[in-house]
C-alpha cells in the first residue's frame, strides 16, 4: 500500500502548501523537476534557456525497449508552474504550451496548483500532441510515495528534498572550475544496470549529435582524472570495451552484480573529448 493513500485531503493540503512554499521562485521549482523527472524514468532532462517567455521550460525523452530503445524514443517538451495552491491553470497556458510542441511529440504540464476543466479537455484533445497534466495534489502523492522530500508519516522535511535536488552532491565537487564559471549545462544520465550487464554505455543522443559523423573511437576524461579511450557502435549508440571503467567506478561489482549510477556529461568541442562524472 502507498503511504499516501492513508493521507486525509486536509492533510495532502497542509504538505502541498509546504511543499510550495520551499520553493523561492519557479527556477528552483524548475531544478527539482529537472531531478524529479530523471527519478520517474526519463532521459536526459534538460532546463531550456531561463529568458524564454511561455512556452516549455525543459526538455527529455524516453527511450524504447532493448535493441530499439534510440528507434523508438519518445520527446516531451514540459511546461512548469509554481503557482500558490487554490490557483488554477487555464486552457490559455496549456494552448501555448501546444503551440511549442513538434508534431507527433508529448508534453507535460506540471504545476503546484490545479487545471480548470476546459484546460483538462483540451491537454487531450489533439492525439498528435498529447500534454499529460501533473497538477499539485498529484505531485505531492508522487514524491511521498517515491520518498522525495518527506519523511515517514510523511512530514515534509527541507533537507530530504536539498538532498534529492542535489544542491551540495559530491559531483559539485569534481566539476571543474571551468564549468562553474561559464555556466555549462552538464547532461545528467543514469548509466543503468541493462548497460552494465550488456557492458557498455548508452550515448545520449544530444552528445551523440556533436561527435564527428566518422569517428569511430573517442577519448573520455572521468571525473577530471582518468582518462579511458571508447570504441563507438554508431548503429546502436554506444560505447563498447567498457568493462574497465565499469569495475573501476563500482558500477559492476567483482561477483559480477549491476550497481547503476548518475552520471553528467560534457562535450568539449575544442579539445574533441567527452567529460563525464560519477557519482
Amino acid at each position: 500500500m502507498h503511504i499516501s493513500s492513508e493521507l486525509l485531503d486536509s492533510e495532502i493540503a497542509l504538505l502541498l502548501k509546504s511543499f510550495y512554499e520551499y520553493f523561492e521562485n519557479g527556477y528552483i521549482f524548475e531544478d527539482f523537476l529537472k531531478e524529479y523527472l530523471l527519478k520517474m524514468g526519463l532521459d536526459e532532462v534538460m532546463i531550456t534557456q531561463r529568458s524564454r517567455d511561455g512556452g516549455y521550460d525543459l526538455t527529455a525523452i524516453r527511450k524504447g525497449v532493448g535493441d530499439f530503445s534510440d528507434k523508438d524514443l519518445t520527446n516531451y517538451y514540459i511546461q512548469a508552474k509554481r503557482y500558490k495552491p487554490g490557483n488554477t491553470v487555464g486552457v490559455k497556458a496549456i494552448r501555448e504550451l501546444k503551440g511549442t510542441i513538434p508534431f507527433g511529440h508529448k508534453g507535460i504540464f506540471i504545476t503546484t496548483s490545479s487545471f480548470t476543466s476546459d484546460a483538462i479537455t483540451t491537454a487531450s484533445d489533439d492525439p498528435s500532441k498529447i500534454v499529460v497534466l501533473v497538477d499539485g495534489k498529484k505531485l505531492i502523492l508522487s514524491c511521498i510515495d517515491n520518498e522525495i522530500g518527506f519523511t515517514f508519516k510523511p512530514v515534509f522535511s527541507k533537507n530530504e528534498i536539498n538532498k534529492f535536488i542535489k544542491y551540495k552532491s559530491e559531483v559539485e565537487s569534481i566539476v571543474s572550475e571551468e564549468f562553474t564559471s561559464e555556466k555549462v549545462e552538464l547532461l545528467e544520465k543514469m548509466i543503468t544496470a541493462n548497460d552494465i550487464r550488456a557492458r557498455i554505455i548508452s550515448i545520449p543522443s544530444y552528445i551523440m549529435k556533436q561527435i564527428n559523423a566518422d569517428a569511430t573511437s573517442i577519448d573520455v576524461l572521468v571525473n577530471n582524472t582518468d582518462n579511458f579511450h571508447f570504441n563507438i557502435c554508431r548503429g546502436r549508440n554506444y560505447f563498447g570495451g567498457v568493462t574497465q571503467f565499469h569495475k573501476k567506478y563500482k558500477l559492476l561489482t567483482d561477483d559480477g552484480v549491476a550497481n547503476p549510477k548518475n552520471s553528467k556529461w560534457y562535450y568539449d568541442n575544442v579539445n574533441k573529448i567527452i567529460k563525464i562524472f560519477i557519482y
